[in-house]
C-alpha cells in the first residue's frame, strides 16, 4: 500500500533533505489529540456492583488490629468482634459506607482532571507523529495541508522497512498504522489501551483515513528552532518515497523544483504526476506512474 503526505510548496525540502517532521500533539490540527478522556481513574459502575450485598465481615481486620495494638487486648477479642458487628449492620455505619464511597468516587473523578492533563504533557514533551493517509486526491486535505492545491502530496511504500521498525509486541513506537475513529471516550482511565489513547479520533476526521506513526522526540535526527517552537525532524531512506504529486495550482517553478531534485540517482525510481480536476465528476484525480507492486 502507498500512503500520502499531503505538504505545502516549501516543503519541498523533506525531498531535497531526506528529512521528515514528527510533530508534537500541540502542534496538529486536532486540539484533542493524544488528551485522554475519561470521567474517572477507575470504573465506577464496577466498583459499584462489586459491593457485597452482605455486611462486610471485619473479624480479619479486628485480630490484625489486636496483633499490631497490644493496649486492645484488655478487651477480649469476641466481645470486639461482636461490638464491630453490630455497628456495621446499624444505619450510621450503612451511612458512613455510602459517605465514604462517594468522597472515594468523587476522588476518582477529580484526580482524573489532573492525570489527563499530565498524560497530555508527557506526550507532548516526548512523542512525534507523523500523520499519513491512504488517499491522495481529497480536495479538503489538498486545501488544508497542501496550501489550496499549490503544494504536493508524497507517496511512501508502507511496506518499507523504516514503517517497521516495532521492538517488541508491546512497543508502541515506530511502526505505522490505521487509525480508528470512535465518538465515544473511555469511561475510565483502567479501560484505556494503547489504541484508545493513540491511534483514536473522533469521526468528524474519518475523511482523512488517517495512518500514523509515533516515536520518541529524542531520537530526532535534528531538532531545529522555528518561530518559538522546536521542529523535529527524522532521516528517512530515499527508496521509502515511491511517488510526488503536484496539486493541480502548483507553479511552473514548483515543478521545475521538484524534477531537478527528482533527477538524483537516489530518486530514479520515482516519476513526477500532477493531479488533475475532473469536471465531470468534480473531483480531484491522481494519475499515480506507479503499480501498486512497486514496479
Amino acid at each position: 500500500m502507498t500512503l500520502f503526505k499531503y505538504i505545502c510548496h516549501e516543503r519541498i525540502d523533506v525531498i531535497q533533505n531526506l528529512e521528515i517532521r514528527f510533530t508534537h500533539p500541540d502542534a496538529l490540527n486536532d486540539p484533542f489529540e493524544l488528551q485522554p478522556h475519561f470521567d474517572s481513574l477507575i470504573a465506577e459502575a464496577d466498583v459499584l456492583a462489586n459491593l457485597p450485598e452482605s455486611p462486610v465481615d471485619l473479624r480479619a481486620m479486628v485480630k490484625q488490629a489486636y496483633d499490631l495494638v497490644p493496649e486492645l487486648q484488655a478487651l477480649p477479642l469476641d466481645f470486639a468482634v461482636r461490638a464491630v458487628d453490630e455497628f456495621m449492620s446499624s444505619e450510621d455505619a450503612r451511612q458512613a459506607t455510602a459517605e465514604g464511597l462517594r468522597i472515594f468516587l468523587k476522588s476518582m473523578r477529580d484526580g482524573g482532571v489532573g492525570v489527563r492533563q499530565a498524560i497530555h504533557r508527557a506526550f507532548n514533551e516526548n512523542v512525534g507523529l507523523l500523520s499519513l493517509s491512504e488517499i491522495a486526491n481529497n480536495e479538503l486535505m489538498w486545501a488544508h495541508y497542501a496550501d489550496s492545491h499549490t503544494g504536493l502530496v508524497l507517496g511512501f511504500d508502507e511496506q518499507h522497512s523504516f514503517f517497521n521498525r516495532r521492538r517488541t509486541e508491546n512497543d508502541e513506537f515506530y511502526f505505522v498504522r490505521k487509525v480508528r475513529y470512535s465518538d465515544d471516550p473511555p469511561v475510565s482511565m483502567a479501560t484505556i489501551d494503547g489504541d484508545a489513547l493513540l491511534i483514536t479520533k473522533g469521526t468528524r476526521w474519518s475523511y482523512e483515513r488517517e495512518w500514523r506513526m509515533l516515536v520518541p522526540l529524542r531520537d530526532a535526527t535534528r531538532s531545529l528552532p522555528v518561530a518559538g517552537d522546536t521542529v523535529h525532524l527524522f532521516a528517512f531512506p530515499p527508496d521509502a518515497l515511491r511517488a510526488v504529486i503536484l496539486g493541480v495550482n502548483a507553479t511552473l517553478d514548483t515543478e521545475a523544483e521538484v524534477k531537478n531534485l527528482l533527477s538524483r540517482p537516489e530518486f530514479r525510481h520515482i516519476q513526477m504526476t500532477r493531479a488533475i480536476l475532473d469536471f465531470d465528476s468534480r473531483a480531484v484525480t491522481v494519475p499515480l506512474a506507479y503499480k501498486e507492486d512497486g514496479s
